[in-house]
């Protein structure tokens, strides 16, 4: 008998101990029938009509690795939505992946146990580990998809719902700090209290930006005419207020008005001359340069201190990722600034780069249309 015809012929038995085995891992012990299935029969039929199906070399490549046809209707595979289920439903990575080696065993014992071995069969258990293949790897795709959408979620969930406790904390410590019915030590704590919520605050908001690119992709903006050489001094300023061992220069030439998000715009610059207070050599100078160009505004940020190397400077854009040669993070950051400033950039149609060596130090570049992109 055919593989794949025993697998129609067999589905029901076959279904029974794909069920027992979930039903064996912790989250399936209190699930129904139909959950513990949940989207098993339909892939056991896609299984059986692709070991009958013609395939060419490379599309035996591409199955191995997830990328089989797609449906016809362009909708999800029973695979997919096996992931997805299994990813809401508490079960571990290695958890939903044990099933599909449990199916294989299952069904290969089973049909060899009722056929004879020769050639066809072989070449049938070929193809059917190929499409085994194929339904895991679409269902491990979903599975972190999913995982990681849910940790988005929460993410921005947690962010929206400490901010307005915090903005209390500031507020009301901000207010004990000032008043002149507490002693000395008493308006010092609060305003102890006051900073450290003032940084809890600046991390939150890099955590709400970090989790709306993540679940609605470009940062929103609200677009207006500006002056960035105008934002660059303001920001600079207050900046340096901040930070007074710090020397920051800056330089601003040409036409350096564009239609950008003005508050945007300065959480960029913010970032980067943040950055290169953190991790320029201290008695070193900061240079900020605005430059007016025909389709663009240029801005440089640029820093002394410790090259980053080359192999790294691309990584640093990435969320919580950090080059070998920078110095440990400091208190009140998540390290998810640089990886802001990209998504503010490329939300403007604009980009941003970094070269940084022993003897130049580093240098942010940021290219800012004057229009928006379509």
């Amino acid at each position: 008998m055919r593989l794949s015809t025993f697998i129609l012929d067999n589905l029901e038995p076959i279904l029974k101990q794909w069920e027992d085995f979930a039903r064996s891992l912790q989250p399936g012990r209190l699930m129904t029938v139909g959950g513990l299935r949940d989207d098993a029969e339909r892939m056991l039929r896609f299984i059986a009509a692709d070991i009958e199906t013609s395939q060419s070399r490379a599309e035996q490549l591409q199955k191995s690795v997830g990328l089989g046809p797609l449906l016809a209707d362009g909708g999800d595979s029973a695979a997919h939505d096996h992931g997805k289920a299994r990813a809401v439903d508490h079960f571990t990575f290695s958890e939903m992946v044990s099933e599909y080696r449990a199916l294989r065993a299952a069904v290969t014992r089973m049909w060899l146990d009722s056929a004879g071995i020769d050639r066809e069969s072989v070449d049938q258990l070929v193809r059917f580990d190929e499409a085994i293949d194929q339904v895991l790897a679409e269902s491990v795709v979903r599975f972190a998809a999913t995982l990681e959408r849910e940790s988005d979620l929460f993410t921005a969930s947690i962010g929206h719902d400490l901010r307005n406790p915090l903005n209390s904390i500031v507020s009301s410590s901000e207010m004990l700090a000032q008043s002149r019915l507490l002693p000395e030590a008493e308006r010092a704590a609060a305003k102890r209290i006051a900073g450290s919520a003032f940084r809890m605050a600046g991390m939150l908001a890099e955590l709400q930006d970090f989790s709306r690119s993540r679940l609605h992709g470009l940062i929103q903006l609200s677009l207006e005419h500006a002056n960035l050489a105008q934002i660059c001094r303001e920001v600079i300023a207050e900046i340096a207020a901040t930070h007074p061992t710090y020397a920051l220069k800056f330089t601003e030439s040409g036409d350096t008005a564009a239609v950008v998000d003005r508050k945007r715009i300065g959480q960029l610059i913010s970032n980067l001359v943040g950055n290169a207070v953190q991790h320029g050599t201290p008695s070193g100078e900061i240079s900020v340069s605005v430059l007016g160009e025909e389709q663009h505004v240029r801005m440089e940020v640029h820093n002394e201190g410790p090259k980053i190397d080359q192999a790294r400077l691309e990584e640093i854009f990435e969320p919580l990722q950090r080059a070998e040669s920078e110095l440990p993070r400091v208190p009140g950051s998540l390290g998810l600034g640089l990886y802001i400033v990209r998504r503010i950039a490329v939300a403007h149609g604009g980009a941003v780069s970094v070269t940084s060596t022993e003897a130049a130090g580093t240098t942010f570049v940021v290219l800012i249309p004057r229009t928006p992109q379509d």
